[in-house]
């Protein structure tokens, strides 16, 4: 079987969100879960380095939710560098799981739950 390539689909719209700083460093997306509403659950850290790909140590780490503009913004009481989130609703509340990734294969990544108010 074989599949062709079609042309690219361009985004209807592009979102800038200002979430923040920690310790001077700016909070970054690292990862999104789509919400049966429309909006998204997400994670971010505020990570030092002088780029995206030579990463720093982590400042802290935060969740929230964005829809067309940042509905809350959470930080959490730890400073893993949460780079992995699943989010299902349940009633009122979101539950998540969220994983880390310390840039050490020798470190394996946690997993931890938490939950959010919807």
């Amino acid at each position: 079987m074989s599949s062709r390539r079609t042309a690219e689909i361009a985004p209807l719209a592009i979102n800038k969100f200002d979430l923040g700083q920690i310790d001077g460093i700016p909070l970054c997306f690292t990862d999104a879960a789509a919400l049966p509403d429309g909006t998204m659950v997400f994670t971010a850290v505020a990570e030092g380095g002088d780029d995206n790909y030579n990463d720093g140590a982590c400042a802290g780490a935060a969740v929230g939710i964005v829809g067309k503009e940042l509905q809350c913004l959470y930080r959490l009481a730890w400073s893993h560098k949460v780079e992995g989130v699943s989010a299902r609703v349940e009633g009122n509340a979101i539950k998540l799981l969220l994983v880390t990734d310390v840039d050490d294969i020798e470190i394996p990544a946690a997993l931890f739950s938490a939950t959010m108010a919807k």
